[in-house]
């Protein structure tokens, strides 16, 4: 069994540590309404890499519930042939392109297959799924207690589907551009 290297390191030093699969992850930060841009130019990098020599497989991860972050994952055979994707004038110019809708980039490299195995040992359980509708519920309630009390006064003389529809669509409003990024900060701060 060869050791396993995880972290940044530079790939220059790999064709010496590296005869064995090599993984990278990128996490980016998109920003906000320029997802399905980011998720076009995510496909094409991996349309783009598919015919690389030594290419083993791509995939592009969605957030997940506590992270803001797409991740794109890149497996080659070794770290030459990985080197090569790296230094390609392709890979350069797919990355000049994403810089207008991407605001930040973690890159980690992994070596081997013990790291991927290590990290499932120490993956937290997902909440229980009562426990992530109490938090919902704790999310949305003051949003559409605000609501009926300040719009409806307003919207009274509308018919009943007006009122709703008006009702629903100020309160997803107000949850997709105040509530979810609030919640998105504040579980950031839980992590640190």
């Amino acid at each position: 069994m060869s050791p396993t290297l995880t972290g940044t390191f530079d790939t220059a030093q790999l064709p010496r540590l590296a005869s064995e699969p090599v993984t990278v992850t990128v996490a980016r930060r998109i920003r906000p309404g320029h997802e399905a841009e980011f998720l076009a130019w995510a496909d094409e990098v991996i349309d783009a890499v598919r015919p690389f020599p030594g290419f083993l497989g791509a995939a592009v991860f969605h957030p997940g519930e506590t992270s803001g972050e797409y991740q794109i994952v890149v497996r080659f055979v070794d770290g030459v042939h990985l080197r090569t994707w790296e230094r390609s004038s392709v890979r350069h110019e797919l990355m000049a392109r994403s810089e207008p809708f991407v605001i930040g980039a973690r890159l980690q490299r992994t070596v081997g297959v013990e790291a991927w195995f290590e990290a499932a040992a120490h993956a937290q359980p997902a909440r229980r799924w009562w426990h992530r509708a109490l938090v919902d519920v704790a999310w949305v309630f003051p949003v559409s207690m605000l609501s009926t009390l300040f719009v409806s006064p307003v919207v009274a003389d509308l018919p009943l589907v007006a009122r709703v529809l008006i009702g629903v669509a100020l309160i997803t409003i107000a949850l997709q551009l105040a509530v979810a990024p609030m919640r998105r900060r504040l579980r950031a701060l839980r992590r640190l």
